[in-house]
């Protein structure tokens, strides 16, 4: 069994030597490399855009700052914006530029909006004046309405029947008077 160990350790550590040398490149890595070195990006961004984004499999560097340009105009990576011509760095700045403007004109008409609403609010004493102005014949139909009724209510003792029928509406209108009161 003690032998056994030394031949395991041997065994590791050749393992691990496998594990940290450092591997040469192969023709495509080196290429890749160095088509992301000339283009100012990784060499792994190269091997992602292939993968997800269409990128060219050939190692062309004018094709790709061609690819490159085109997605910086379709997206807005940050990152890729270096490798804008002037020309597109111009007009991007222009839409950006537009975009802003669009931005600000919503928002002015949304706050023309809310002021125009808020001319549209009626004053307290209008409101007042107006219910008033409904209220005030209707109190007046009301208060008449027991002497009225009282007769068809009924015939043989009309006075009793407009003592109850007034009894009835006061109690209705002392509920609404503590209602408005409640509210102040």
């Amino acid at each position: 069994m003690a032998e056994a160990k030394p031949k395991k350790r041997a065994a590791r550590a050749k393992t691990s030597r496998k594990r940290t040398a450092k591997k040469r490149p192969t023709g495509e890595q080196s290429n890749r490399a160095k088509l992301a070195k000339l283009l100012g990006i990784g060499a792994r961004t190269v091997t992602h855009l292939r993968a997800n984004h269409d990128a060219p499999a050939s190692y062309e560097l004018e094709e790709w700052r061609a690819y490159l340009e085109e997605r910086v105009a379709e997206t807005s990576d940050p990152q890729t914006a270096e490798n804008l011509s002037e020309e597109l760095r111009q007009l991007r700045a222009r839409l950006l530029r537009a975009q802003a403007g669009r931005e600000e004109a919503t928002q002015k008409l949304r706050e023309l909006e809310l002021k125009r609403q808020k001319a549209n609010l009626v004053p307290m004493a209008d409101a007042k004046a107006a219910v008033q102005k409904v209220l005030a014949p209707l109190r007046g139909l009301l208060d008449s309405l027991p002497r009225a009724v009282a007769l068809q209510a009924n015939p043989a003792d009309p006075v009793q029947s407009e003592e109850a029928i007034r009894a009835g509406l006061d109690k209705i209108l002392e509920m609404v008077n503590a209602e408005v009161k409640g509210e102040k």
